[in-house]
């Protein structure tokens, strides 16, 4: 599995992607950082996965983890 490394703040091209680096110290920001298009594109598909549907937010959650778990995510 390929992995990306995580730019610093100051490498981060996208404005808002920068600046939500900056805030809130997400990686998540850092790693789109590599593609900003990307990222606006994850958005469209994930919130309404993450805070949608009918399962309950904590359940998902759960799944995530695990499935972190199984592709031997490091952070």
């Amino acid at each position: 599995m390929a992995r990306l490394p995580l730019l610093p703040t100051a490498a981060i091209a996208h404005d808002g992607l920068r600046e939500l680096h900056r805030r809130t110290g997400d990686e998540m920001f850092a790693t789109y950082g590599h593609s900003p298009q990307a990222f606006g594109r994850f958005l469209d598909f994930y919130r309404p996965l993450k805070y949608g549907g009918v399962l309950p937010f904590a359940l998902k959650e759960l799944v995530r983890l695990r499935i972190a778990g199984l592709n031997d995510c490091q952070r």
